[in-house]
């Protein structure tokens, strides 16, 4: 009798031991397989403007997440490029010289960034005039990216929008997310 109530307790403690296991997440476990799950914002090879994230801009530069001090939209005039810098340092002034810039960059050689979307949605694509590059430790990244953009308005002192762009080097850099940059005529 007393073996039949040990044995019966012992049951119904495992019953309830397993019961509070199910549904609990080992927070041990990683994805190894590189698979995003459903909802989360991860590194990607194909991107459309639906991809980029609702987030204040953010980035990750060498497998280290960084956040901008400064950005700027540049119309250089003569050569007509526009540029966009995601700068991790502040210049002394708005549209001043960034000294020792580290941070991202898109360029359109030659041509307008104009408001509305932009994609280039495989690190394969054809980005045309399109450059863009990561600089850190005075080392320019020549990798592939991809990018979607959108940019929803341009006045005479600011430019907003949000982008996503991966590069496809070894630590899976990348900027994303919603900016509002210094509008600057060079």
């Amino acid at each position: 009798m007393v073996q039949l109530k040990k044995l019966t307790f012992f049951i119904i403690f495992a019953l309830l031991l397993f019961i509070s296991a199910c549904g609990k997440k080992d927070e041990n476990s990683s994805n190894k397989t590189g698979e995003n799950t459903p909802g989360e914002f991860a590194w990607n090879d194909d991107i459309n403007t639906s991809s980029i994230p609702d987030f204040p801009v953010k980035g990750m530069i060498g497998g280290k997440e960084v956040q901008f001090a400064y950005i700027n939209f540049e119309k250089w005039r003569g050569s007509n490029d526009h540029v966009i810098n995601f700068s991790l340092v502040k210049p002394e002034q708005n549209c001043g010289f960034i000294e020792n810039f580290e941070g991202f960059t898109l360029i359109n050689k030659g041509g307008e960034i104009k408001q509305g979307p932009f994609v280039k949605s495989k690190f394969a694509d054809d980005p045309k005039t399109y450059t863009a590059s990561i600089k850190q430790g005075g080392n320019r990244s020549t990798d592939t990216w991809n990018c979607a953009m959108e940019i929803e308005s341009i006045t005479d002192k600011t430019v907003k929008g949000k982008l996503v762009i991966f590069f496809n080097d070894a630590s899976r850099s990348w900027v994303a997310g919603r900016f509002e940059a210094a509008l600057c005529n060079n």
